[in-house]
């Protein structure tokens, strides 16, 4: 794998021109963005302007004939049918205007000139797929998260194999709207970040489930069958403790079977949980189940959504994206050295 020093040299060696024309893309977008609004706000005053006028005169004019009713309610469709023509006129004036391509277009070009060449440098196998994501049976299927009806929302899935392994990693937001609601209150928030399927060609001899300790929280956790919570604990196993008190404090661990458990949770592996945790300051939910590995990295972030008002001047959004990228394949790879956890036996969960 290619170290952080390789990266941040492509970056500059490679990227850094599209990225400096991209900044001047984006500033062009954002300026034909604030004549947009200005246009627009323009047009509605002067449309308000003219309708409170003519309002006035109309009601000066409200003792005359029956036949003046009519003749006003044809002109107040026309004063309507104008304010539509005035407003797709203002649009098409606009969309021929400097900026207006660079506006329009600002996304999918940073997503051609930056994201795809970023994952052609991790290995020019693997697919980049911007609008694809993990689905809702992906996210269930790790056995931690209870089945519920979430919203799943995503993009910037990659596909691609590493040795044995088949993996997808993608940005995802997972939502679920509760029953009963306060006004205005909108849905709960199950997961947002990172989402990363490992899958093997042999299985873990048992599941194992890891949980930042941070995310213990009422509306989350559940401990009997009639709470509604996001993750049952109470059907994810046994409280497991490893040897490694530091790891203790920061996380939670759930086996059926501690003894296969410990076995999976080499000092190594656990090591490099700690360090991702710790880098990137987020919730990290991780299931070893049946023959994949399921991480989740709660960090709130979609990465590559980027918007007219955020500069790139900062590139520790790639700098972020990649650490996270490398730090699940390494995490995913050490796990093959570990011969003692793997089964060529398939498990359900009961």
């Amino acid at each position: 794998m290619k170290t952080l020093e390789e990266f941040n040299a492509f970056v500059e060696i490679k990227l850094n021109s599209d990225l400096e024309q991209l900044e001047r893309q984006r500033q062009a977008g954002k300026n034909w963005m604030r004549w947009l609004w200005a246009g627009s706000i323009l047009f509605v005053v002067v449309f308000a302007v003219g309708m409170f006028r003519y309002s006035m005169q109309a009601a000066q004019q409200s003792s005359e004939a029956a036949a003046g009713s009519g003749n006003q309610i044809f002109l107040i469709l026309g004063i309507v049918l104008l304010f539509t023509a005035g407003s797709y006129g203002l649009r098409y004036f606009m969309m021929r205007q400097k900026g207006a391509g660079e506006a329009t277009d600002y996304k999918q070009d940073f997503k051609n000139k930056v994201v795809r060449p970023i994952i052609a440098f991790i290995n020019p196998e693997y697919t980049y797929q911007p609008i694809n994501h993990a689905s809702y049976e992906e996210f269930t299927e790790s056995g931690l998260f209870s089945k519920k009806s979430y919203v799943i929302n995503g993009n910037d899935q990659v596909y691609g194999k590493m040795g044995e392994m088949n993996f997808q990693f993608c940005d995802l937001t997972v939502t679920h709207m509760p029953v009963l609601t306060l006004r205005g209150q909108g849905p709960d928030i199950v997961f947002s970040g990172s989402y990363f399927i490992g899958q093997f060609p042999r299985y873990f001899s048992t599941p194992v489930y890891i949980i930042s300790r941070n995310t213990t929280t009422e509306n989350l956790f559940s401990s009997t069958h009639s709470d509604s919570g996001f993750i049952e604990t109470w059907n994810l196993g046994k409280k497991v403790l490893p040897a490694d008190s530091n790891f203790n404090k920061s996380f939670m661990v759930y086996s059926q079977d501690t003894t296969e458990a410990q076995q999976l949770l080499t000092p190594a592996l656990m090591e490099k949980i700690q360090a991702l945790q710790e880098r990137s300051q987020a919730k990290l939910f991780i299931s070893f189940y049946n023959n994949r590995i399921y991480v989740g990295i709660s960090h709130g972030l979609d990465y590559f959504e980027i918007s007219l008002n955020k500069s790139l001047s900062d590139r520790q959004m790639l700098k972020d994206y990649y650490l996270d990228f490398m730090s699940l394949l390494q995490l995913a790879e050490d796990l093959k050295q570990n011969v003692s956890i793997w089964t060529t036996t398939a498990f359900s969960r009961s």
